[in-house]
């Protein structure tokens, strides 16, 4: 089972899926199960040496997506 968080954007029910891809982990966001956008890659590396800091590299991840959204930088479209 994949993690998945969510956020809220004019409105609109936003998904953020976290799909594992070779060696690192994709977010990507989605509406009504279907893509929009790629909103960062996690990789492997990266996350083993923020989880050995005690950082939950994913969810690091996801709150720059949100403020990305929020601040109009990551396009979802018109919906």
């Amino acid at each position: 089972m994949s993690r998945q968080f969510s956020l809220e954007h004019r409105g609109r029910a936003i998904d953020v899926l976290v799909e594992p891809v070779d060696e690192a982990w994709e977010l990507w966001l989605c509406e009504h199960g279907r893509r929009l956008t790629l909103g960062g890659t996690v990789p492997i590396d990266d996350a083993v040496a923020a989880w050995r800091e005690g950082k939950d590299p994913v969810l690091l991840m996801v709150e720059r997506i949100r403020a990305r959204v929020a601040s109009g930088e990551l396009d979802l479209g018109d919906g």
